[in-house]
């Protein structure tokens, strides 16, 4: 697997390029600043992007996906409904629960997720079985949803707490296709970096209020 954290931005925000090792293929997630250095990461990891993927429409998450469409000529990816994230690119196509993104041999599914902003996705995967010398069962990219003991915001326009807490709940904890030993890849590193669905099912300090 090719997973490649980039650390972008004034609001250190995590982005992602993650694909297949074997087609080179890959999606960037929430290119949300410099985006002259992702590209140049991607010209280093030598692969090929196939999507700009959204996790929800903050700028910065947002703010450097017209820059990465129009470079490769890619389609960005983000929320149906989402309306704070406005981009002049006509490579456009809206996501709802369910959807899935085929990434070279491996498949990203859709989960809608609000809470931190009404047009938050999650992208998840059971394909990747093993991640830095670790056995997995997956991974998910949950945006500004939950982080390694933390939680997103939800005072922002349009955030909820108790549509936060469910969504924790309902599309990761209880979710039948997520296990435990799936990798958590979040928006923002403020308090750990990759956790895992089982380790923040332990001990994140917010637990009660989504098991």
């Amino acid at each position: 697997v090719i997973l490649k954290k980039l650390v972008v931005g004034s609001y250190i925000t995590n982005s992602y390029i993650f694909g297949s090792s074997e087609t080179r293929e890959v999606v960037v997630i929430d290119p949300g600043a410099e985006g002259e250095r992702i590209i140049n990461t991607i010209e280093e990891l030598n692969v090929k992007p196939i999507a700009v993927l959204i996790t929800h429409g903050h700028g910065d998450h947002t703010s450097q996906a017209g820059v990465i469409s129009s470079y490769y000529d890619i389609l960005i990816m983000f929320h149906q409904n989402a309306r704070r994230f406005q981009t002049n690119s006509p490579l456009r196509r809206g996501l709802k629960e369910g959807d899935t993104i085929n990434v070279g041999e491996y498949t990203l599914h859709v989960l809608e997720t609000p809470g931190h902003a009404p047009d938050s996705l999650c992208y998840y995967s059971k394909d990747p079985k093993e991640f830095d010398g670790q056995n997995i069962d997956g991974i998910i990219f949950t945006g500004d949803l939950i982080f390694s003991k933390g939680i997103g915001r939800s005072d922002f326009g349009g955030g909820n707490s108790d549509h936060l807490f469910s969504s924790i709940k309902n599309k990761i904890m209880y979710n039948p296709e997520i296990t435990d030993n799936f990798l958590i890849f979040s928006g923002h590193s403020y308090y750990g970096d990759v956790t895992s669905v089982g380790e923040e099912r332990k001990s994140s300090p917010y637990r009660e209020y989504f098991l």
